[in-house]
């Protein structure tokens, strides 16, 4: 059978906010945990941003829109008990769309997890801790923290402000998160994208191709300058395991050309300046 995928998305709130403090995007973080458990899908990524949230999900229709709008139920309850909100999400309209192929589904992943860096957080987007942007490709998947199964029902009740039972290996930091890498489906994104290099090629994609990368659509465009650089960074690190382009061997930087012009659709003079290679040279590699 073959498996479907949607975007499920808020509509951005103009005059309120759904997440206000730290407080309450530890809660927003949860209710994703207690979300999974209660319907049947399977969580590819996610963004919580401070007025609308994005899902990536793999499910029918039908569960996919049951996920969305228990988390939009959620976070309504949390805003009227937190915000004093009377309107809470109620007038919220909530978007289910369909993904239809895998490279619209890549595209989607990197528009969902790139949306810190379009709101002008100057970070990467795995460094955004309201996401699952750090779930992929690491060295380890050990989350840190307590057991649920060590907390009594009654702490777990007050920390999750719900009765919905967690499954007791589920790991609680000591910031009472609920570790994403409990239900976050990431061996599947890995699967999807291959190398981590693909990954962050995509990621790297300027402001100006965001709509395009939503449809899905981005086949031309040209990265940024600076997110090249951050990105060539990070690529290098994963790669090479350096810290910077003046580190590598000539044959690695050659090697750095095929990648930044595969995975990040770098021009050559972008190569040219990255990689202080000569011209002559780049040409014979892309």
């Amino acid at each position: 059978m073959k498996r479907e995928y949607y975007h499920v998305c808020s509509e951005g709130l103009e005059k309120r906010m759904i997440f206000r403090n730290r407080r309450e995007f530890i809660m927003g973080i949860n209710y994703v945990a207690l979300c999974h458990l209660k319907c049947n899908v399977r969580i590819l990524c996610f963004c919580l941003m401070g007025n609308h949230f994005h899902f990536i999900l793999s499910g029918s229709y039908q569960e996919c829109w049951k996920f969305g709008n228990e988390y939009k139920r959620m976070c309504g309850m949390m805003m009227k008990r937190t915000q004093e909100s009377d309107a809470g999400m109620k007038d919220v309209e909530l978007q289910v769309k369909e993904i239809t192929n895998m490279s619209y589904l890549e595209y989607a992943i990197a528009y969902v997890l790139r949306n810190p860096v379009v709101a002008g957080f100057r970070i990467m987007p795995h460094q955004y801790e309201w996401s699952s942007g750090d779930m992929y490709f690491r060295s380890s998947y050990i989350a840190s923290g307590r057991r649920a199964d060590s907390f009594s029902i009654k702490e777990l009740s007050r920390l999750l402000n719900s009765n919905i039972k967690i499954p007791g290996h589920y790991i609680i930091d000591e910031s009472g998160i609920i570790s994403p890498l409990n239900y976050i489906d990431y061996k599947e994104v890995e699967d999807i994208f291959k190398h981590p290099s693909r990954l962050l090629g995509l990621l790297s994609a300027k402001k100006e191709t965001e709509f395009e990368i939503f449809m899905g659509v981005a086949d031309n465009y040209t990265p940024d300058i600076e997110e090249l650089k951050d990105s060539v960074r990070e690529l290098i690190r994963v790669e090479f395991g350096v810290k910077a382009v003046s580190q590598l061997s000539m044959e690695q930087r050659v090697l750095l050309c095929g990648l930044m012009r595969r995975n990040f659709r770098a021009s050559r003079k972008q190569i040219a300046l990255i990689t202080r290679l000569n011209m002559e040279t780049i040409n014979k590699v892309v």
